[in-house]
C-alpha cells in the first residue's frame, strides 16, 4: 500500500497544480473529506455543508472521499446521492499533498462548524437525504416483520457506555448506565409509543420485557439500513449525546437530551428539542450553572481536564430522565411557550465560541432545559 501511494503521489502533485491553474481562471475546485469512523460526524458535517451550500456559503466544485472506516456504510451510499464521492480515495492523496502548499485552504471543503447548525440552516431547508420508494417498502416490510402495525409511532433510546470506543477512556465521563432508562422506556411505552434501543456496540442489555420496547441493539434486529430508517422516522430521539442522535438531527426530528456533560457544547439549534445534563460536582457540592461556566468545565474534552479542577459527575437519576421524557411528551403536543425560568437559564448561559476555530459554537437558541431538572437549581 506504500508503495502505491509513493507511486502515485506525482499524480497528486499533478492534480494540485491543475487545481491552482484552474482557480485563476475562475474554475475552484475542492476536496471535502467524511469523517467517516464517527457516525455523527459522517451525518452531521455533511448535512450543514449542504444547507451552508443551498445558502451561496459554499462555492466551488467539490468533490468528497472517505477518510478512515466508515461507520455507516449505507448512510455513505445515501450521500452518494447528493455529492460527488471518490470511491478510490485518491483524493485523499491528493488532499494531503494540497495541505503542503500555501493557501491550500481554498482548496478545501467542508461544514463552518462541523456538525453545528450555527446559522440555523436546517429550520430553513428540508434534509438531503432521502428515502427512494423502494427503501421506503423495505423499511415499511420490516417492521411489518417485528410486528410493529401500521401507522406506529416510535422513539429510539440511544445511551453512550463503555463498550463504545473503549480505547478513547478519556470520554468515559460521558457514558451512562441502561438501566437508568428502564422507567423512561416503561413511560414511553405507556404513552403508546414503541421504544427501539439502538446502538452498534453496547455493554449491556436493557432488561425489560414489553412488547412495545425492543432492544434493536442486542436482539437481532440492527442493520445498517434501519439504524437509518427508524432514526429518520422516529417521533423523537432519546439521547446522551453520542454518534446516532445526528440521524434523528440531521432528519429534522426532536432530540430529548439526558446526562449531558460538556454544558457549552449543547446543541441549543435542535428545533423542539430538550435537555437536562449530569450535575456537576466540586469537593462533593454540587455547582451552580454560574460556577460550572465560570470554571471553564463547559467546554472540557478530557476526564483529566475535570479532574484537575477537582470536578466529577452525579448522573441523571431515573427519575430526572422519566421526567425529561414525559416533559418532551408534553411538549411536542402543545408546543408550551418559555417560562421565566427557561429565559432566566438561556440569558445567562454563555454564547461560546469555538477553541479550536474561533467561531461561535451557538446560533439561534431552539432549546428548552428540563423544567423539573431546572427547579433544582432555582435559588
Amino acid at each position: 500500500m506504500k508503495l502505491i501511494r509513493a507511486i502515485l503521489v506525482p499524480f497528486a502533485l499533478l492534480c494540485v497544480g491543475l487545481m491552482r491553474l484552474l482557480a485563476r481562471y475562475g474554475i475552484v475546485i475542492r476536496i471535502g473529506e467524511f469523517w467517516s469512523p464517527r457516525l455523527g460526524h459522517l451525518a452531521g458535517n455533511v448535512e450543514c455543508y449542504l444547507c451552508e451550500r443551498d445558502e451561496g456559503m459554499q462555492k466551488g466544485f467539490d468533490i468528497w472521499t472517505h477518510h478512515g472506516p466508515v461507520a455507516n456504510r449505507y448512510l455513505a451510499k445515501m450521500w452518494r446521492r447528493c455529492l460527488w464521492v471518490d470511491p478510490t480515495r485518491f483524493t485523499l492523496l491528493v488532499s494531503v499533498v494540497n495541505r503542503l502548499f500555501q493557501g491550500w485552504e481554498k482548496f478545501t471543503c467542508g461544514s463552518a462548524q462541523f456538525d453545528r447548525d450555527i446559522y440555523n440552516l436546517f429550520n430553513r431547508y428540508p434534509a438531503h437525504l432521502r428515502f427512494t420508494e423502494a427503501e421506503e417498502r423495505r423499511g415499511e416490510k420490516t417492521l411489518r416483520e417485528w410486528g410493529i402495525p401500521k401507522g406506529a409511532k416510535w422513539v429510539c433510546l440511544i445511551n453512550r457506555d463503555s463498550a463504545y470506543l473503549p480505547h478513547l477512556t478519556y470520554h468515559n465521563y460521558r457514558d451512562s448506565d441502561i438501566k437508568d432508562y428502564m422507567l423512561a422506556s416503561l413511560e414511553l411505552a405507556t404513552r403508546g409509543f414503541h421504544v427501539f434501543r439502538m446502538g452498534a456496540a453496547v455493554k449491556s442489555q436493557l432488561l425489560i420485557k414489553h412488547t412495545m420496547i425492543h432492544d434493536y441493539a442486542t436482539n437481532g434486529m440492527r442493520s445498517e439500513f434501519m439504524d437509518i430508517y427508524l432514526g429518520a422516522k422516529c417521533e423523537f430521539c432519546v439521547s446522551n449525546g453520542t454518534g446516532f442522535d445526528a440521524i434523528p438531527y440531521v432528519f429534522r426530528r426532536p432530540i430529548c437530551y439526558v446526562n449531558l456533560t460538556q454544558t457549552e457544547y449543547m446543541m441549543t439549534f435542535v428545533r423542539d428539542s430538550l435537555a437536562i445534563f449530569k450535575h456537576h460536582l466540586k469537593d462533593g457540592k454540587r455547582m451552580t450553572f454560574q460556577e460550572i461556566w465560570d470554571s471553564g468545565c463547559g467546554q472540557f474534552m478530557a476526564e483529566r481536564d475535570f479532574a484537575a479542577q477537582s470536578i466529577s459527575f452525579e448522573n441523571n437519576s431515573a427519575q430526572e430522565i422519566v421526567q425529561a421524557v414525559a416533559e418532551m411528551c408534553e411538549y411536542l403536543k402543545l408546543l408550551t411557550p418559555d417560562r421565566p425560568a427557561q429565559k432566566a437559564f438561556w440569558n445567562a448561559f454563555p454564547r461560546s465560541v469555538s477553541p479550536y476555530n474561533g467561531k461561535p459554537l451557538h446560533g439561534e437558541i431552539m432549546m428548552r432545559i428540563g423544567s423539573e431538572f431546572l427547579k433544582q437549581y432555582d435559588t
